[in-house]
């Protein structure tokens, strides 16, 4: 998956540390962290329709 665009947005500090855990427990960057949440919740969510697994996202 070709990453194209750049967002921000304001998280609570909890929120924060919780993905930095995750992230850390993965030995993965917090940007890498946040793109498999997103793309978790929206394939579960079926907004999203992936053609082929990210094998950047395990």
């Amino acid at each position: 998956m070709k990453k194209e665009v750049i967002i921000t947005a304001r998280i609570t500090s909890e929120m924060k540390e919780i993905i930095q855990s995750l992230a850390d427990k993965d030995e993965r960057t917090v940007a890498w962290m946040v793109r498999k949440l997103l793309t978790e919740s929206l394939t579960a969510r079926g907004l999203l329709k992936t053609k082929k697994r990210d094998k950047t996202i395990a």
